[in-house]
């Protein structure tokens, strides 16, 4: 329900009272924004402003020529926002959108930049919050975040007591929301602090090098996808193997599926360690992360255990996707065991050349717990 004139003018008296409280504490807070911005570099447009309040920092993106789009819960204090941007220039340049931080309905990369201003202590889901500002500022883009420092904090607090009422501060701190930021691959460029306000500056990620189809995909569609291709992968492996088979017998098929896995192994152990920062040499602690990040992962079910030395790790193929359907085809089990040996010693030697492998039982041994179990152990801790 919009606000009457009189209650717009009362919002208006209210706004200006607590400015003149802050003015005799020694505080302008119309220098803020211009501090926050001054900072930044030049911002790319549209700006997102995250948390409308009275519309101060809206404004001052306004006024430096960036169309702005400014979002906030509360409909009423986005009212009185416009109700104080009397200059007809600046009022152009901005749009009010009544949302949920944590759940923008823009799509991804609408905005050029994005910044928040003494906003971050109000929020209850910080993280939904980081991720959805990620989400809709392109790569490359501009993340600004100010908020009070703690005397900053100090102030406002005197200047709610003054008014009878106590400043609230939640648990997202500037601290945290740089940590949440940073981890999820955004580049903080610059922080500073002054005017009783701590700044900090960070640019998005870049734009991944994938075909349109993959770059829009949500998370839920990029795990479809990865387990299509591995699915695709295990499909071409025994359509590769067929091919040989039938060309060669089966004996020669054996033999080239073994040369083979031999070398496409140790190429997907170093793939994954480059690709996921596994370092090199880094003993049974990296063969494991390798192990789990293997396209296998997404077809057959697997676990591992370490001894209680944590010298020695076990690893277990719950259930092998290629077995069960031969034996619903009622083919005999594929003695796999030799071109294993060979698959898993050439990875493991690739993550670590100290890295020794033991086949515990592999088809056509006889099926025990898993379709078939594997033991890594350091070259020195390996017992005659």
């Amino acid at each position: 329900m919009a606000l009457t004139p009189e209650e717009l003018a009362n919002r208006k008296r209210q706004f200006e009272e607590r400015t003149v409280l802050f003015e005799g504490f020694g505080y302008d807070r119309f220098l803020t924004p211009a501090f926050v911005l001054d900072g930044t570099g030049d911002l790319d447009g549209p700006a997102l402003d995250l948390g409308t309040g009275m519309g101060i920092m809206a404004r001052e993106l306004a006024r430096r020529g960036i169309d702005v789009c400014s979002v906030d819960v509360n409909a009423e204090d986005q009212q009185v926002a416009a109700f104080l941007t009397e200059d007809p220039a600046l009022s152009e340049r901005i749009r009010y959108s009544l949302a949920d931080g944590a759940n923008l309905p823009f799509p991804d990369g609408t905005f050029g930049s994005a910044v928040t201003l003494d906003v971050l202590h109000h929020l209850t889901d910080g993280a939904a919050v980081m991720r959805e500002m990620l989400r809709v500022v392109r790569p490359g883009g501009t993340i600004v975040l100010a908020e009070f420092s703690r005397e900053g904090f100090e102030l406002v607090a005197r200047v709610h007591a003054k008014e009878g009422r106590v400043h609230p501060e939640g648990p997202v701190t500037m601290d945290w929301a740089r940590g949440v930021l940073s981890g999820l691959e955004a580049e903080e460029v610059t922080s500073r602090e002054g005017h009783l306000h701590r700044v900090a500056v960070f640019r998005t990620p870049p734009a991944l090098d994938a075909p349109q189809p993959f770059a829009s995909l949500d998370r839920r569609g990029l795990l479809t996808a990865l387990r299509t291709f591995a699915g695709n992968w295990l499909a071409h492996d025994g359509c590769w193997f067929l091919a040989a088979e039938e060309r060669s017998g089966t004996g020669t098929a054996m033999e080239l599926d073994a040369r083979a896995w031999e070398r496409f192994s140790a190429a997907e152990a170093r793939r994954i360690m480059a690709a996921f920062g596994i370092p090199e040499a880094g003993g049974l602690e990296s063969l494991e992360r390798v192990l789990k990040l293997r396209m296998y992962a997404f077809i057959n079910p697997q676990r591992v255990e370490w001894s209680a030395d944590r010298r020695r790790l076990r690893f277990f193929m719950e259930s092998c996707r290629v077995q069960e359907t031969r034996q619903k085809k009622g083919l005999p089990a594929f003695p796999c065991k030799a071109v294993g040996e060979v698959e898993f010693a050439g990875l493991s030697k690739a993550v670590d050349p100290r890295i020794r492998a033991r086949c515990l039982h592999c088809p056509p041994d006889a099926a025990e717990d898993s379709a078939c179990a594997w033991e890594f152990t350091m070259d020195a801790e390996r017992r005659p």
